[in-house]
C-alpha cells in the first residue's frame, strides 16, 4: 500500500503503545486541552523523560495515534494494492468515513474530529497513499491526482462525520466515486 517503513525496536513500539493507550483513556474522561503530559505518563507508568524521548508534546502523540489507527484500519480493508483502481479508491473513501465516525464515537466528544491534530493527519496520509498508487500505476500527474482526490475524500468524509449522517455512507461513497471518476464537468453537462 505504501513503501515499507523501517521496523522499530519492540521496546519503542511497546512504550508508544502504552502512551497511546493512556491518552485514549484520558480522552474519554476529559477534553484534550485539559490533559497533561504528567497525567499521560502517570497512567502509562512511564517517566516524563521517556515521553519526551518519543514525542514533543501531547499533540504529537495524538497525531501518532491517529495516523497509526488510520493506517491499521486501511490495511485491514486493503491487503494488497495492484495500483490506482476504482475499487481501491472506493475502499479508501470507506475507510476514511468509518475512521472519522468511529473516532468521534469512541471519544463521544465534539472536539475530537474537528481538532486540527486529528484532521491534519488523515488528509496527508490519504495523499501519501494516493500518490504512491498513482505513481506505481504510472498515472500522469500523480501529485495533482493525489492532492485533488485526497482533499475531496477527506473533506467529504469529514463533513459527513460532522453532520447527522442523513445520507447513508454507501450512498455518499457512490456519489463521491462517481464525481471523482467521471468529473464534475461531465456531471454538470449531463444534468443540463
Amino acid at each position: 500500500m505504501l513503501p515499507n517503513e523501517k521496523k522499530l525496536d519492540p521496546r519503542i513500539v511497546r512504550t508508544r503503545r502504552d502512551l497511546a493507550s493512556s491518552m485514549c483513556t484520558l480522552m474519554r474522561e476529559k477534553p484534550l486541552a485539559q490533559i497533561t503530559v504528567q497525567e499521560i505518563t502517570d497512567k502509562a507508568i512511564i517517566n516524563r523523560a521517556t515521553f519526551y524521548a518519543h514525542f514533543e508534546d501531547k499533540y504529537q502523540l495524538l497525531e501518532y495515534m491517529v495516523r497509526g489507527s488510520f493506517q491499521a484500519k486501511l490495511e485491514q480493508k486493503i491487503t494488497s494494492c495492484d495500483g490506482f483502481t476504482p475499487t481501491h479508491l472506493r475502499l479508501l473513501m470507506e475507510v476514511t468515513c468509518e475512521f472519522l465516525e468511529e473516532f468521534d464515537a469512541k471519544y463521544a466528544l465534539p472536539y475530537t474530529v474537528g481538532h486540527p491534530p486529528v484532521a491534519q493527519q488523515i488528509q496527508p496520509f490519504l495523499y501519501d497513499v494516493l500518490f504512491y498508487w498513482a505513481k506505481t500505476s504510472e498515472i500522469e500527474s500523480p501529485e495533482t491526482i493525489a492532492v485533488l482526490a485526497s482533499w475531496a475524500m477527506f473533506g467529504t468524509a469529514l463533513e459527513w462525520s460532522r453532520s447527522k449522517r442523513d445520507v447513508p455512507m454507501q450512498t455518499l461513497i457512490d456519489q463521491s466515486m462517481h464525481l471523482l471518476l467521471h468529473g464534475v464537468v461531465q456531471q454538470v453537462e449531463i444534468s443540463n
